[in-house]
């Protein structure tokens, strides 16, 4: 990873990394996306949506990774139900039947991806 990050301040190349692990993705990246069934739900700059994640799964994904500095209080956030199938995904916002936000119309109407800064981007009927 650090020679990565060395090439790209070097040579000013951008990478397209897919990674599970949070510390990974937030020491190497910029910009950011979280997806969910295979939508992306939140997008932006990546210290922004680590200190203000929006989508309630991002907000449950930060809750559940290792604190990237051991001494930072964190939410605890457990997630209700099963992850449903990508095959068959539910209808409107795929991440409602799990959401505790979740309102009538999020099963009907798959929300748009909404800017919420000039930086963030979020797909979730609360914004």
């Amino acid at each position: 990873m650090n020679l990565l990050v060395d090439l790209q301040t070097k040579l000013g190349v951008a990478y397209l990394l897919i990674a599970h692990n949070l510390a990974t993705v937030r020491y190497m990246s910029h910009q950011m996306g979280v997806m969910y069934l295979g939508k992306i739900v939140e997008r932006g700059a990546s210290e922004e949506i680590y200190s203000q994640p929006l989508h309630p799964y991002t907000r449950a994904l930060l809750a559940s990774a290792l604190p990237y500095e051991p001494d930072t209080a964190k939410e605890e956030l457990i997630l209700p139900g099963e992850v449903s199938s990508p095959l068959n995904p539910p209808s409107g916002c795929h991440f409602h039947p799990r959401c505790s936000n979740a309102m009538p119309f999020c099963a009907e109407m798959d929300p748009p991806l909404k800017e919420v800064t000039s930086s963030h981007l979020v797909s979730c009927h609360l914004y």
